[in-house]
């Protein structure tokens, strides 16, 4: 009889539940990208996508997370009991190691925009936003492309189906799961081979396809253009009706003296104002200006669109909430802007 040493039934139920966890994680992803390609324009399946998307990176942050000795016991079994809230789970996956800061507050953002979709709101977003937050999630769960030899490529190029009709695919490429967080610091995660699935082949199919397609914000830009193109046709005719209007003779009808050509003063160096593009928005809509440095405050009437210009104010940034604030100003009003949606000129 064949006796197993103590501990080894542990190591393989826990190599077992990791596996079970990968293949899980990617079906739910797999599974978001075939509901974006059938979505058209059924924002119900676009946000079904949305949901698919986040509960494997929940899953795979609870994977990682089991593994870490920075968790309590109250911690870990609130994971196994499925009650760990979002905010916690992303505060946890920052401090070891799995998020940045950014992509923490990012995760949170997607997350208040799936629960208004789970809660019966109605889904705004465009397929291009919820194909983004796909690809983050697959890089950050590790289901990555490896690369390949020029030779190879063109094998797998050649077996790589193309359009809506190639999801069975049977190419021999397999993407593998890259190790990440905790597990790379502990050095104890081999790399798992996982089922082919094409991420990066239809992330191109995609992009492929909306290239001809107009942005949702497009009406947007364009209306911010008319009345661009108008304040500048205002401005030549004042400047041509100052031009051909006379002007009010002096009482004494002399030309300036010298004494007053002394006294004029040099005109002064206007300081340039910064600029600043808004980035980072999430995919349920635009973003807005707050009347103060509080996701919970007012907001100023002007929506904020992805790439949109704003202008940075001459005030000291606010930490609030967690996030640094920045006061900026676009198109007439002004208002506090988180800075991880910020994208300052010459970053």
């Amino acid at each position: 009889m064949q006796r197993h040493r103590p501990g080894q039934a542990g190591r393989k139920n826990a190599a077992g539940s990791r596996r079970i966890t990968v293949t899980r994680v990617e079906e739910k992803v797999r599974r978001g990208f075939d509901l974006i390609r059938r979505a058209g324009d059924d924002s119900d399946l676009l946000g079904a996508a949305l949901l698919a998307f986040h509960s494997a990176l929940s899953d795979h942050l609870d994977a990682e997370l089991r593994r870490s000795p920075l968790l309590s016991d109250a911690e870990r079994e609130a994971i196994d009991e499925g009650t760990l809230g979002w905010a916690t789970r992303a505060m946890l996956a920052q401090r070891a190691g799995l998020l940045t800061e950014k992509q923490r507050e990012r995760v949170l953002e997607i997350n208040r925009v799936r629960a208004s979709f789970a809660h019966g709101e109605g889904f705004v977003g465009s397929a291009r936003s919820v194909a983004a937050y796909g690809e983050f999630v697959a890089d950050l769960c590790g289901l990555t492309q490896p690369r390949t030899a020029p030779s190879q490529r063109a094998t797998a190029a050649h077996r790589t189906p193309t359009g809506g009709s190639g999801e069975a695919s049977d190419a021999p490429t397999r993407p593998v799961a890259a190790p990440t967080g905790a597990s790379r610091q502990a050095g104890d995660a081999p790399t798992r081979p996982v089922a082919a699935s094409g991420f990066r082949a239809r992330a191109e199919e995609r992009k492929a396809r909306q290239a001809g397609w107009l942005p949702e914000r497009q009406s947007l830009r364009l209306a911010l253009a008319a009345l661009a193109v108008l304040a500048l046709v205002f401005l030549a005719i004042s400047g041509l009706q100052h031009l051909l209007t006379p002007s009010t003779p002096s009482i004494a009808g002399a030309p300036p003296t010298a004494l007053s050509a002394a006294i004029t003063l040099p005109p002064t160096n206007t300081p340039t104002p910064k600029k600043a593009r808004i980035v980072n928005l999430p995919p349920g809509g635009p973003g807005w200006l707050r009347t103060t440095p509080s996701f919970r405050a007012p907001t100023q009437p002007v929506p904020l669109s992805e790439g949109l210009e704003v202008t940075l104010l001459e005030r000291a940034p606010v930490d609030a909430e967690g996030t640094r604030w920045r006061f900026v100003s676009v198109g007439g009003y002004d208002g506090w802007c988180p800075e991880h949606n910020l994208a300052m000129d010459g970053d």
